[in-house]
């Protein structure tokens, strides 16, 4: 399973109607996902988004609510802490939000900012961090698929305790607790 799969099998089981995609660049998820009502958001006018705004824009003048929301915008840790939150306040009761890109492989893959190279997947596993320390009201697991594909949901979580610096080397030590890693096996019987 891949990301594209995840929120398809939850839109399936949930019978979700209503998708929210930040980043949506080519459009090969946002073009590929089957629901009945898509908004993809991405400032980029190139893109194949319906809103070419960022997503603080889009939040800001958003009305609608969302079953199922997928962010993948910038990959800056202050960036999808915004996203997120602004996320929760569209997201309907019983939604998911999915986020991508949250366990980079090489200390280079994280680093902000974009350095010339074909995958980088940012530091936006420290805003997980963060939640996971401060958010005891959500639910989250990070799947070991496709660089992350992670599960934010309303409802509750132990809260992590760490006192160590969030820095890639302690990330690499702790990622498994930190991220709260699940595989694809386990997501199927606690999501699916």
């Amino acid at each position: 399973m891949n990301r594209i799969s995840i929120i398809q099998s939850l839109i399936d089981k949930n019978n979700y109607k209503n998708y929210l995609e930040v980043g949506v660049q080519a459009g090969h998820c946002f073009q590929t996902i089957q629901c009945e009502n898509k908004t993809g958001v991405d400032p980029d006018l190139e893109s194949a988004a319906t809103h070419k705004i960022t997503s603080d824009q889009f939040f800001k003048e958003n009305e609608l609510s969302f079953d199922i929301i997928f962010l993948d915008g910038l990959h800056h840790a202050d960036q999808l802490e915004k996203d997120i939150l602004n996320a929760l306040k569209a997201l309907k009761e019983g939604g998911t939000i999915v986020c991508h890109d949250m366990l980079p492989t090489s200390k280079r893959m994280q680093e902000i900012p974009l350095q010339e190279q074909n995958e980088w997947t940012g530091n936006v596993w420290e805003t997980w961090v963060k939640l996971r320390i401060t958010r005891s009201d959500l639910q989250m697991h990070c799947i070991n698929t496709d660089w992350a594909t992670s599960i934010i949901k309303k409802g509750k979580q132990e809260l992590l305790v760490n006192n160590l610096p969030i820095n890639y080397e302690n990330f690499i030590a702790n990622k498994n607790e930190w991220m709260n890693i699940i595989t694809i096996e386990q997501f199927k019987n606690i999501y699916l």
